[in-house]
């Protein structure tokens, strides 16, 4: 350790000196050996242990490192709030991912803390596979000391590279190196969300715990959080490619923080809102109890498919639209317990999220698709296993309220209350929804797959009739099929709608 040390700082005292070249060269070794130094110490002790002050020596010289065990979490995160060093070339992109980077000097690097039972307590919004900070490490190296037996002193920063830009190194301002899509791939991991994309359709109450809103960097109050919902038997790792897109660009990143929402996708649209509005506000009583910080007053939804109807659920005061679209008696006239009765009132009767200003929709089926009726979906829906409060009012609903119930729900039975169903274009949950008009700004993306009229076509899944929306401030149509979040066409009106969206907030630009 020591003897990598030596030889990195070879490398800083080669930064300053001689021809450009020899410069580069001697920073480019000062990064190598820095970058093995780490993984090293990492490899042997968990930065949660690592200790300001400790002396790495061998026979020729020794070396103290220090750092800031107080630092401002925003600018410099110490190696004890860190439980392992990930160097990103450890993390294999996809294909179809892109790659957000910035060259500089320094060690880019991801932060990985670990969600044990303590952590969730404290950082309640982490992801389920922990936290996965994007930082860049840098060693400062002072003089060798004139008494040989004295160690030469480092000063180790681990800075968070989403705020800070560049560094100063003696005398010299210089740019942080950057890489912003590894931190981002761990918290959007397919191997690791993969999984709830299935057990949330066929076990749904297997992945209740979990379901709630999920942050991928450290919390800022500046920052306006922009919270991507995925749709039908899918999970959030199909954002990567546009939150990339935001990391890249020193003006998004400036003004946004991305979050997810995670949820059980077989539960009934009324159901997975609720949860979604709930874990919004819990969100915001956690990091805004004051309702004081700028960035969560200016939210914006970006929703996939189903996802687009749970975001556009947020911003709408149905009063009671939804219920009597549903049912046909009120609340005090169903033959159901007194918990059946305050989930629907819940799930159907609510007030609109001030904080939420803008939604972007993909593919969103605002009035349903036939795809959902066909034989096909319905069988599929019998191997769902509900959750048992789901089942109950389900079966609350259907034995003892027949008459009060819509002929199509009366009809449909439990499918009715599936997410499968509601998706129908025959089912009386669109008639409530689309009465009740969008208060705020909201832009559709649309896939198409033909070439015919677009009243005539479809993105395999939606048909434009069903996606299209008289009211929106823009919509964008692609040649692509139903799940086309990925695509650059996709990221890139994400990306203008969100520039828009800070023109029109007057946020200032950096």
């Amino acid at each position: 350790m020591a003897g990598l040390l030596e030889e990195m700082a070879s490398g800083w005292d080669g930064m300053r000196v001689g021809k450009i070249s020899e410069r580069r060269k001697a920073q480019d070794r000062y990064d190598k050996v820095l970058a093995e130094f780490l993984r090293e110490w990492d490899r042997h002790q968990s930065p949660r242990y690592w200790q300001s002050g400790t002396v790495f020596a061998s026979k020729k010289q020794s070396f103290s490192i220090e750092f800031d065990a107080a630092a401002n979490q925003h600018f410099e995160v110490p190696p004890p709030q860190i439980d392992q060093l990930i160097l990103p070339y450890r993390i294999k992109p996809r294909v179809t991912d892109t790659e957000a980077q910035r060259p500089g000097v320094g060690v880019p690097l991801v932060g990985h803390i670990r969600r044990t039972s303590e952590v969730r307590e404290e950082q309640p919004f982490l992801p389920p596979n922990g936290g996965n900070l994007t930082l860049t490490a840098v060693m400062e190296v002072g003089d060798a000391p004139a008494d040989t037996l004295r160690p030469r002193r480092c000063r180790l920063h681990m800075h968070n590279t989403l705020n800070v830009d560049t560094v100063k190194l003696r005398d010299d301002e210089r740019q942080l190196a950057a890489n912003f899509t590894a931190s981002k791939q761990l918290a959007l991991s397919k191997k690791s969300l993969n999984l709830f994309k299935w057990l949330g359709l066929l076990y749904p109450e297997r992945t209740l715990a979990d379901c709630q809103l999920y942050r991928m960097d450290v919390y800022d109050p500046k920052r306006i959080p922009v919270v991507f919902v995925h749709g039908l038997m899918s999970d959030p790792h199909i954002w990567l490619n546009v939150v990339n897109a935001i990391s890249a660009d020193p003006e998004l990143r400036a003004a946004y923080q991305p979050w997810f929402f995670l949820y059980p996708s077989a539960l009934g649209i009324p159901q997975s809102s609720a949860k979604l509005r709930d874990s919004l506000r819990q969100m915001l009583k956690h990091y805004d109890p004051d309702h004081n910080d700028p960035g969560p007053k200016n939210m914006v939804l970006v929703g996939h498919s189903m996802g687009g109807l749970l975001s556009r659920m947020q911003v709408i005061d149905p009063g009671a639209k939804l219920w009597n679209a549903l049912l046909s008696a009120s609340p005090e006239k169903l033959r159901i317990s007194d918990a059946t009765k305050d989930r629907l009132t819940q799930n159907l009767r609510f007030k609109a999220q001030p904080e939420v200003k803008r939604l972007i929709f993909i593919t969103t089926p605002h009035r349903g698709s036939n795809i959902a009726s066909k034989g096909i979906v319905r069988r599929l829906s019998t191997l769902i296993r509900l959750p048992f409060d789901t089942l109950r009012m389900s079966q609350e609903l259907l034995s003892g309220n027949t008459d009060a119930l819509s002929p199509e729900i009366r009809d449909g039975g439990i499918y009715s209350f599936l997410s499968l169903g509601m998706l129908s274009d025959k089912h009386p949950f669109y008639k409530g929804l689309n009465a009740v008009p969008i208060p705020v700004a909201h832009h559709s993306i649309i896939a198409q797959l033909g070439k015919n009229s677009r009243l005539k076509d479809s993105d395999g899944v939606v048909p434009y009739w069903s996606s299209h929306l008289d009211t929106t401030q823009s919509e964008k149509i692609v040649r692509a099929w139903h799940g086309c979040v990925e695509k650059p066409e996709v990221v890139d009106e994400i990306v203008r709608v969100l520039r828009e969206h800070l023109r029109e907030r007057g946020s200032p630009s950096r």
